[in-house]
C-alpha cells in the first residue's frame, strides 16, 4: 500500500528497514549507532569472525555517514514535492512519475555499498558461504509458510485491514466514500507474492553458484556479485515487473480519488503527519 510506503522510501532507504526491524529503539539512536547495532541484524544470517565483524562495523558506519550527508536530503526534497503535489490536484501520472524517482534512492544507495559488500564477501569462508544462503533459505521458507497459512481472502482482508488502519493514521476519521474507495482498491490490488518470492530464488541460486564455483577468478568474482547487488531487474519476470507497475497505477489512481474526498480537517491531520516525517530528517540530518 503506497501511502504506508511513504514512510519507508523517505525514511532511510537499506538503513531503515534494519531500523524499523529494531524494535524499541528511537530511529534517532538506531541510526547514531548503526554500526554497533548491525551485529544483531548480521549474526541472523552469519557468524562473522572478529576482523569482518569489525570491517563491516566500520562499513556501516562509513554508509550512514555518506547517507546522512548525501542522501537524507534528498529525501527531504522528495517529502515536500509529495506534500506539494497532493496539496493540489494531483494526476495519476504525476504521482506515478514521482514514486518512480523515489525508487531511484535504493539504487543509488546499492550503487555506493555494493563494492565494499563484494569485498567483505570475498573474505567469508566455505562456511560461512553455505551459513549465509541457507539462513537466507530459511527466512524465504518461512515467509512462504506464513502466505500458506492464509487463504486468498483472510490475506486480502488483513491487507484491508492494514490499509483502513494506515490510512487513518495519515488522515483521521475516514469516511464511508473513503472506506469504499479503499476497499474497491484492495479488491484490485494483484497479488505479487509468489512472483516476488520466484525473483527472490532466482537471485539468491545465482548467489550460491557464485559463491560455490571454482571457475571464478577474482574479477570474474565482483562482476557477477557486482550483477547480483546492483541489478535486480536482470532476476525479475516481465510478470512481476507489469503487475508491479499496475498495482502502482492503481494506488497512484486511489490517492487522486481520495484527494477529491478530503475535508477541511483531514487535510490538516496530514499535512501535520508530512511535517513529523520531515523533523524527524531533519533530526537525523543534525544529529
Amino acid at each position: 500500500m503506497f501511502i504506508k510506503n511513504i514512510r519507508l522510501n523517505y525514511k532511510l532507504g537499506l538503513i531503515g528497514l534494519m531500523l524499523l526491524s529494531l524494535a524499541g529503539c528511537s530511529a534517532s539512536f538506531t541510526y547514531n549507532n548503526i554500526g554497533w547495532l548491525s551485529t544483531f541484524w548480521i549474526d541472523d544470517y552469519v557468524d562473522l569472525d572478529k576482523q569482518q565483524s569489525k570491517t563491516v562495523k566500520s562499513l556501516i558506519k562509513e554508509m550512514r555517514d555518506w547517507h546522512r550527508k548525501t542522501q537524507l536530503p534528498l529525501y527531504k526534497k522528495d517529502l515536500i514535492t509529495l506534500q506539494e503535489i497532493l496539496s493540489g490536484t494531483p494526476s495519476q501520472k504525476i504521482l506515478v512519475a514521482h514514486f518512480q524517482n523515489t525508487k531511484q534512492h535504493w539504487q543509488i544507495l546499492v550503487e555506493h555499498i555494493s563494492m565494499p559488500l563484494i569485498e567483505v564477501a570475498k573474505t567469508l569462508d566455505s562456511k560461512q558461504r553455505a551459513q549465509f544462503i541457507a539462513a537466507i533459505s530459511d527466512k524465504m521458507n518461512e515467509e512462504q509458510q506464513e502466505f500458506a497459512d492464509q487463504t486468498a481472502k483472510e490475506r486480502s482482508e488483513e491487507r484491508l485491514k492494514d490499509q483502513l488502519a494506515t490510512y487513518a493514521d495519515w488522515l483521521g476519521k475516514l469516511s464511508a466514500e473513503q472506506t469504499q474507495l479503499i476497499t474497491v482498491a484492495n479488491s484490485e490490488f494483484q497479488s505479487t507474492f509468489i512472483l516476488w518470492q520466484r525473483y527472490k530464488q532466482t537471485r539468491l541460486d545465482a548467489l550460491s553458484s557464485a559463491f560455490n564455483s571454482d571457475k571464478l577468478d577474482n574479477d570474474d568474482f565482483t562482476r557477477e556479485l557486482g550483477r547480483i547487488i546492483k541489478n535486480r531487474h536482470a532476476f525479475m519476470s516481465e510478470e512481476l515487473i507489469m503487475h508491479d507497475q499496475q498495482n502502482l497505477a492503481r494506488y497512484a489512481a486511489l490517492l487522486v480519488d481520495l484527494r477529491q474526498t478530503l475535508s477541511d480537517k483531514q487535510i490538516k491531520h496530514a499535512r501535520k503527519e508530512f511535517t513529523q516525517m520531515v523533523d524527524e530528517i531533519d533530526d537525523l540530518i543534525n544529529d
